[in-house]
């Protein structure tokens, strides 16, 4: 793959494709067979195309969206969590991409079933990498619609030190995994990289001395020296049936994938209270709104107070592509801006980490963007990394939780005690040209 120009498109390599008069040939000859002639048609190789540009992009998700009453398909890649469309192209009779997909996937073609979703996975080698594609179909107006994610098995491989962390929070955190027992909880959106926070832990506490088992939905990464469990694929059997069972078998380490109910939340911090280490999500804004939501859940204060040893609140930024980042200086009415976006106000500004907040101390303020290049497809960013808010629990934090200590307090004590929040964070990468500041303002808005 390395032999392709970064800057040439799917577009571009489709046209060439599909031109009469071209020899082109993709690279990973996907799903042929030299014994059957049939799979080397058109079809295969622009399947084989359109995945094969999407790994060379580095996308994360493939869409295939039939438009216009099924006369078009339109293809779109989730780059560093946006989506892009690159490729928009006719409905040709011999050439079926959505059926070979699901062939691909061991999903049913058959007619009667499009209008049932259904999921299946494939994987292929590219040269010295594994690469496993997770298949999603969806019934629309248009017709059928495909969603294909990526998952890359070396992403698998996670590092504590390469997500994002800053010393003084890598230290804090590596503080955290000395302890045998409590409940450690990521929280934000749908994909804002909690499993790969969570997977980046698991992976440093992987040993043979502990049992580890996770409960997920589904597997994403198989990760040896791990007893992972896809609850997807069980019938009748969620994740509080997943942590039950799970603790009979005499686990050091146990994994939720999400705590979503009342249930599930119980026993976890049960399971915490009773010599085990319980790692899970939560979806929520803020980690200090993750207290908060577990108390509105209907678990006891005291419960929740003594089994939490850490909250982790995150979010993705895009990075600047380090081949075309670029200085420029923030005029004064740009850094006010900043100030009233973020409403920073002087109790902030009297936290532990209030240096932070200095943005405005100085006449002119340096910041980084990206011109645009052919390594980062004109974007400017190439890559994501973490902005994280870390929330350690000790007595003073855990006796105002008991007492019902409204958010606010419970921020101001949390402050007072080393967690930086995620604005502060996202402000300390963009000075220090790892992200722009456009991209703090989208993902870490405070509301």
């Amino acid at each position: 793959m390395s032999s392709l120009p970064t800057n040439t498109s799917l577009s571009e390599r489709y046209y060439s494709l599909i031109s009469p008069t071209s020899g082109r040939k993709t690279l990973w000859g996907l799903g042929a067979s030299a014994e059957d002639p049939e799979q080397q048609g058109l079809t295969t190789k622009i399947v084989d195309l359109i995945l094969e540009q999407a790994v060379i992009e580095g996308a994360s998700d493939v869409h295939l969206e039939p438009e216009q009453g099924n006369t078009k398909l339109r293809v779109r890649y989730r780059i560093d969590g946006v989506l892009y469309e690159k490729l928009f192209m006719d409905h040709n009779p011999n050439v079926s991409i959505i059926p070979r997909i699901k062939i691909m996937a061991n999903l049913e073609t058959d007619a009667r079933l499009m209008r049932k979703p259904q999921d299946g996975r494939f994987s292929i080698k590219a040269g010295s990498a594994t690469l496993d594609f997770r298949v999603s179909t969806f019934p629309t107006v248009q017709g059928e619609k495909i969603a294909i994610r990526i998952l890359y098995k070396d992403a698998g491989l996670f590092k504590l030190d390469k997500i994002g962390f800053d010393p003084f929070d890598l230290s804090r955190v590596a503080r955290l995994l000395q302890y045998r027992y409590g409940l450690f909880l990521v929280s934000g959106p749908t994909g804002c990289g909690k499993t790969t926070t969570l997977y980046a832990i698991l992976s440093q506490l992987n040993s043979p001395g502990n049992n580890i088992i996770t409960l997920e939905d589904p597997v994403e990464y198989q990760i040896e020296g791990m007893n992972q469990c896809d609850i997807r694929k069980k019938m009748d059997f969620n994740f509080a049936d997943g942590l039950r069972a799970s603790l009979r078998q005499d686990p050091d380490i146990i994994l939720v994938g999400e705590i979503r109910d009342n249930e599930t939340a119980e026993i976890a911090i049960r399971a915490s209270l009773t010599g085990h280490m319980v790692f899970s999500t939560l979806h929520t804004n803020s980690a200090i709104g993750t207290i908060i939501r577990l108390v509105n859940m209907g678990l006891e204060p005291y419960l929740v107070s003594y089994a939490l040893i850490s909250v982790i609140s995150q979010r993705l930024v895009r990075k600047i592509c380090d081949h075309c980042k670029e200085q420029y200086t923030m005029t004064p009415e740009e850094l006010n801006r900043i100030k009233m976006h973020y409403k920073i106000n002087a109790s902030q500004q009297k936290a532990k980490e209030e240096s932070y907040y200095s943005l405005d101390q100085s006449k002119s303020t340096v910041f980084y963007r990206g011109k645009g290049c052919s390594h980062c497809v004109g974007t400017g960013y190439k890559g994501r990394i973490g902005l994280f808010e870390i929330v350690v629990f000790n007595d003073e934090l855990r006796d105002a939780i008991i007492k019902g200590a409204s958010s606010s307090d419970l921020r101001q004590i949390a402050i007072r005690n080393g967690t930086k929040l995620l604005i502060v964070d996202g402000l300390e990468k963009a000075k220090s040209g790892v992200t722009t500041l456009d991209e703090v303002f989208t993902v870490a808005f405070e509301r």
